[in-house]
């Protein structure tokens, strides 16, 4: 795993949360003995991983419910017909 997704303190390892967009956000994973072990941990966690990190269900939650200005920020709108959005502008009810 990329070191830079990993943090260390007092010799134990955490994964960070890539996104941190939520108000909630959990910034980092469980503490644990080795990097694997905090691997593991997000594994078990459902932390989602993007190709370029990890994130946490909070931050997940957050993408969902916001995913029409998401798109919008990211310039992605030209890619979908029109109309294709309609049903997400209230957001999406996420199940935890």
């Amino acid at each position: 795993m990329d070191p830079k997704l990993i943090v260390e303190k007092n010799k134990e390892f955490s994964v960070v949360c890539c996104a941190r967009v939520a108000k909630d956000c959990s910034e980092n994973g469980g503490w644990c003995d080795s990097e694997e072990e905090a691997q593991e941990w997000v594994e078990d966690e459902c932390w989602i991983f993007s190709g370029e990190g990890w994130f946490c269900i909070q931050c997940n939650s957050h993408y969902m419910s916001n995913l029409t200005q998401t798109r919008r920020d990211k310039g992605l709108n030209s890619l979908l017909p029109d109309g294709w959005d309609d049903n997400l502008e209230v957001g999406i009810d996420t199940v935890r």
